[in-house]
């Protein structure tokens, strides 16, 4: 009995301490990976407004409606997705989960003709909407990464991915955008939560608006 209660506990323990870094395993090799998400590590989170504005526990995952354009050795993957995150707002410190969607558009170096290298990447442009904010990737600093392939065989791919992606927030539909401090990283890590989280029907809660002069 001692065994059968330890041991489920004891896996549970070397999961939750596996490096978010470790990559994923897929069934195929196309980008984006359509079997993970891009998450920020612990600790690591976008601050706007010297703080004011803090966004942490990000997932950026649900790529759909992937469109896959060569443009010469480079291959470009623009697609949908989703991003939920945690925003902390200061003062008063208040802190209330988000959901964002929109659209991404990711620039693979080199990767035309070719399954598996390595590869570096940029994020285009990002253009997410939800609670009343928007989060755009930052139009004038670069958002670099890079994207490992690896043929596990079997028909399985192993993917380790990453990117440090400068993002701007805007809290009146546009018409003035806060940068980030600097640039947030996400790894590729799996997520099997995705689903659930999109199927919570009241997880996007209202985003806090600015509030009004007197």
């Amino acid at each position: 009995m001692f065994r059968l209660t330890v041991l489920p506990t004891l896996l549970m323990l070397c999961f939750l301490a596996s490096p978010a870094h470790a990559g994923i395993i897929c069934s195929s090799p196309a980008l984006p990976p359509a079997c993970g998400a891009y998450r920020t590590p612990a600790q690591v989170h976008a601050d706007y407004a010297a703080g004011m504005f803090v966004l942490s526990d990000i997932s950026h995952f649900g790529f759909l409606n992937v469109v896959i354009t060569p443009m010469g050795a480079d291959e470009r993957e623009t697609f949908d997705s989703t991003v939920t995150g945690t925003m902390t707002i200061t003062p008063p410190g208040s802190s209330m989960p988000i959901l964002m969607t929109g659209q991404v558009i990711v620039l693979t170096h080199g990767k035309t003709g070719n399954t598996t290298g390595t590869f570096d990447t940029e994020m285009l442009a990002m253009n997410l909407s939800g609670g009343g904010a928007l989060v755009r990737e930052s139009p004038t600093l670069p958002s670099l990464g890079r994207t490992t392939i690896t043929d596990q065989g079997g028909g399985l791919y192993r993917i380790d991915s990453f990117f440090d992606v400068f993002t701007e927030l805007s809290l009146d539909g546009g018409q003035t955008w806060m940068p980030s401090s600097g640039s947030t990283l996400v790894e590729l890590v799996p997520e099997p939560s995705s689903l659930f989280l999109i199927a919570l029907g009241g997880f996007a809660l209202p985003f806090l608006r600015p509030r009004r002069r007197s």
